[in-house]
């Protein structure tokens, strides 16, 4: 199952996807994940409270997977 089918089941649609970000809104829970392969900011980043599960989770990770944005000793761009 590709990571936008687990979002898709998840009640997560797609609303952004570029070379650098890819963003879901579920509508149901008034929810945004957004993943950023570069994520910079000069402040320091807000700090809230929100529960992940683990099926949602396994899309994040394999979304990450499947774009190819895993950092690592094999990975060129460290």
């Amino acid at each position: 199952m590709s990571a936008k089918e687990m979002f898709k089941k998840l009640g997560y649609e797609l609303i952004n996807e570029n070379e650098v970000v890819m963003q879901y809104y579920n509508k149901e829970y008034d929810y945004e994940i957004c993943i950023d392969k570069e994520f910079k900011t000069i402040e320091p980043p807000c700090v809230s409270y929100f529960f992940i599960t683990i099926d949602l989770l396994q899309a994040i990770n394999k979304q990450v997977e499947e774009l190819e944005w895993l950092r690592g000793e094999d990975n060129e761009d460290n």
